[in-house]
């Protein structure tokens, strides 16, 4: 039998279209970080991205995540940045 030489995976002559399904998904989500309100905590980044997980099944690494500026300590709506391959957007968390 002849052998069929290994075919080269084709390459697309452009970069990929950032994920638009996820980024629409996300841009229609309201994230919930539920703190207690008796103990003294800070919002972080590694919260945040454990609550996209626990709460909307969306793994975000935490440095895809941009938080405001000024320490997030008390119960609020606040926004957060998220990185989507490269694609930062608003999110509110």
């Amino acid at each position: 039998h002849p052998r069929t030489p290994p075919v080269a995976p084709r390459r697309s002559p452009t970069p990929p279209s950032p994920p638009l399904q996820t980024i629409r998904f996300l841009k229609s989500c309201r994230l919930e970080v539920g703190m207690k309100n008796n103990v003294k905590w800070e919002l972080n980044n590694e919260i945040v991205a454990r609550h996209f997980l626990k709460n909307l099944r969306v793994f975000v690494p935490p440095h895809a995540l941009k938080l405001p500026e000024e320490p997030i300590t008390r119960w609020g709506e606040y926004w957060c940045d998220v990185t989507v391959s490269e694609w930062p957007f608003g999110v509110p968390p």
